[in-house]
């Protein structure tokens, strides 16, 4: 067994949760995991019942932090939700692309330096995949847990959310009021890191996308010294180019509609964010809002951004080889997969806007534009 395949079995049960918790995937797997998803779908749909209910007992409603944070509240649960319903939708693509990967780790290479190339790349983007689970559940759970304190001692924020059938004698208690925040800490945490779990798991499947881009990479810069043992070495490069192609196309089709989403919540949430920031520039709540509304697109953006750069690559690493050294044959095979590699792969939202950085930076400026403009009108 090679050691990519074993540190990949390793991980699989991890991976096998986040992607069953993105697909709704409960009617088979390990018990111990199918209790978790529900509980925490279980969860969900009981804050986003306590929120709405909160919405409903506003008398005077004013645009203030409670009501702010409310409404960004339900925008991320209504994300949990159409997150996972899109995840069932594509559960087939899913699976497809795991399988795929799955191929990809159980690849044997007979010779040596291609196999160096696929162990390494392989096994650095399991690395970073341990990182990003490790670093982005802590991160989200703590931030969920001091947002609580936030919560419990600034008279500005409140409750974000009503419990029915509660006799008015209980609102006075003291430890009836502290269990309330603390179950309002229950809900936010529950939330964040389901959010972040779905992440990490859309993280693991551009992380493989990437890998096999970069060991694709590696293979077409060792062209002109592999062509010379081995004469099918360049179908083996479009073979591995047509697995490219495939896997970038089934991963932007699994995030199309989700990126979309996400874009446009991460815009309303920079946009009230620094809406607020501008008339309260001391208020901590607003730099986490602002941090939170950023890490909602920003994880795919950066994925996007990676695999566009990396695919335009391809063609410049192809005219650096030596390709007029090559066989008449060779020559042949060689200009198709120079037509392959100029075609442009993106992800895209809602299959029509680019997924990137640019796509991020240009939210964000739009939102600060709107904000300004929001706070010139109401002086």
């Amino acid at each position: 067994m090679s050691p990519q395949l074993e540190e990949f079995l390793k991980a699989k049960p991890r991976i096998d949760f986040l992607i069953a918790h993105l697909t709704l995937k409960v009617a088979s797997g390990p018990r111990k995991d199918r209790f978790i998803i529900l509980l925490v779908v279980f969860l969900n749909i009981l804050f986003i019942f306590f929120v709405f209910l909160h919405l409903m007992h506003f008398e005077n409603f004013e645009l203030n932090f409670n009501s702010l944070i409310t409404f960004l509240s339900i925008g991320g649960l209504i994300n949990y939700g159409f997150r996972m319903l899109a995840g069932l939708i594509n559960r087939q693509k899913f699976e497809k692309l795991l399988k795929n990967i799955s191929e990809m780790y159980e690849e044997q290479e007979e010779d040596e330096e291609l196999g160096r190339i696929l162990k390494k790349h392989l096994m650095n983007s399991l690395k970073l995949l341990q990182f990003c689970d490790r670093w982005g559940i802590r991160m989200f759970f703590i931030g969920g847990f001091l947002c609580t304190f936030q919560f419990r001692f600034n008279e500005d924020y409140g409750l974000m959310y009503d419990l029915p059938f509660i006799a008015s004698d209980f609102k006075d208690n003291f430890l009836w009021n502290n269990f309330l925040y603390i179950l309002q800490a229950l809900f936010y945490i529950n939330l964040a890191t389901a959010l972040i779990s779905f992440d990490v798991g859309i993280v693991f499947l551009g992380l493989q996308v990437i890998a096999e881009i970069n060991i694709l990479s590696d293979n077409i810069k060792l062209l002109n010294e592999k062509v010379k043992t081995d004469t099918k070495f360049l179908r083996k490069v479009i073979k591995k180019h047509c697995s490219v192609i495939e896997n970038v196309n089934l991963l932007s089709d699994i995030i199309s509609e989700t990126s979309f989403y996400q874009l446009v919540l991460t815009f309303i949430a920079l946009l009230f964010g620094m809406t607020f920031l501008i008339s309260y520039a001391t208020g901590i709540t607003n730099y986490i809002i602002i941090m939170c509304g950023g890490s909602l697109s920003l994880p795919i953006c950066l994925l996007g951004e990676i695999i566009k750069n990396k695919i335009d690559d391809l063609s410049d690493i192809l005219y650096l080889t030596n390709w007029y050294d090559l066989s008449l044959e060779n020559q042949k095979t060689f200009l198709i997969v120079l037509g392959m590699v100029q075609r442009e792969y993106r992800l895209k939202a809602a299959g029509m806007y680019d997924v990137n950085l640019y796509t991020f930076v240009q939210i964000f400026k739009i939102a600060f534009s709107y904000s300004a403009l929001l706070y010139s009108l109401s002086q």
